[in-house]
């Protein structure tokens, strides 16, 4: 029962110790990431409806790269901004009028054309898109949300260091305790070899007793 009790306590914290490094390093990479795109001057967007589908389906996390309208080729996928409200969207070239400076522009699953785009009005053109992690990126993003997610961040690190601390200090503990388990043996052994076994009894386990008198050869 001693030894399975052991065994699921292994478990446990091997488990632990890796769920806790994963999330750190998740944790990690999410906001190297984050910090690189702003560094390159490129920005992060959700789509929001299912006019990209299906290559960048809803909640889609599309990082959009600064690019002069004069780089944009017909079937690059552009984020515009559509009103005076700031509204954006997120559709493809399918006409380019330089003389205008306009682009004309469609969701790959709808059935019409948009209005001319004026070229000022384009944010970017689409890096890359990352589907699932539009909602997530969103929330992680809101400065409403702000002081829940540093608060999480920050407990996270805290977490995952005092279980690391734990576990330098067990492990530490433990190759003490196997360090001086051999040195034991061996006193054991040298007194043994000079005939006796009263000093050694405590660290080996033995029991006390007189030592034998020393033999002169008489009978």
């Amino acid at each position: 029962m001693g030894r399975l009790r052991v065994k699921i306590k292994s478990i446990l914290e091997t488990a632990g110790n890796f769920i806790f490094s994963f999330i750190t390093a998740v944790v990690v990479l999410v906001a190297v990431i984050f910090v690189l795109i702003k560094l390159l001057g490129w920005n992060m967007f959700t789509i929001d409806s299912g006019s990209m589908s299906p290559q960048y389906p809803v909640n889609t996390l599309v990082i959009v790269q600064d690019i002069t309208p004069e780089e944009i080729k017909l079937g690059d996928v552009i984020t515009y901004v559509l009103n005076e409200d700031g509204v954006l969207v997120t559709h493809r070239v399918v006409g380019i009028d330089s003389i205008n400076h306009t682009f004309t522009t469609k969701g790959d699953a709808n059935n019409s054309e948009d209005t001319p785009v004026l070229w000022d009005n384009v944010v970017g053109k689409v890096f890359l898109g990352i589907p699932a992690l539009g909602e997530p990126m969103r929330y992680l993003t809101d400065p409403e949300n702000r002081p829940i997610v540093i608060t999480v961040i920050v407990l996270l690190f805290v977490v995952s260091f005092v279980w690391d601390l734990a576990g330098r200090k067990k492990k530490k503990r433990k190759d003490e305790a196997e360090a001086e388990a051999p040195a034991d043996a061996d006193v054991c052994a040298g007194v043994e070899d000079a005939g006796g076994t009263q000093d050694c009894a405590p660290a080996c386990g033995g029991e006390v007793g007189d030592a034998a008198p020393p033999s002169d050869g008489s009978k």
